[in-house]
């Protein structure tokens, strides 16, 4: 399926990352995430798992909304929202180290 900028899920990198707690929007369990995730990183994950994306830099995240970390939106259908996030954050704990 292509991507569709109407249908596409939003991914923040606050999802990955391991200094937030869950009310704080972190989405996977700590041994899933990393320090400060980058949407390169993120960028990365999306293209391994062969799904189509674009890059939102200066977007913030509605609950940091100070901080304009960006977002990735990636296309809708080959996979859902919960299967995505874990597979992208075990590529960012692969990469990390």
């Amino acid at each position: 399926m292509a991507y569709d900028d109407d249908t596409a899920i939003t991914i923040w990198p606050e999802y990955f990352d391991i200094g937030r707690t869950r009310s704080e929007g972190r989405r996977l369990p700590k041994s899933m995430c990393v320090k400060e995730p980058d949407l390169d990183i993120i960028a990365k994950g999306a293209m391994i798992l062969d799904l189509e994306y674009k890059i939102f830099e200066n977007m913030s995240y509605p609950g940091n909304a100070l901080a304009k970390n960006g977002c990735i939106r990636v296309e809708k259908g080959k996979m859902t929202k919960t299967e995505i996030l874990p597979r992208i954050g075990e590529i960012l704990v692969k990469n990390q180290k």
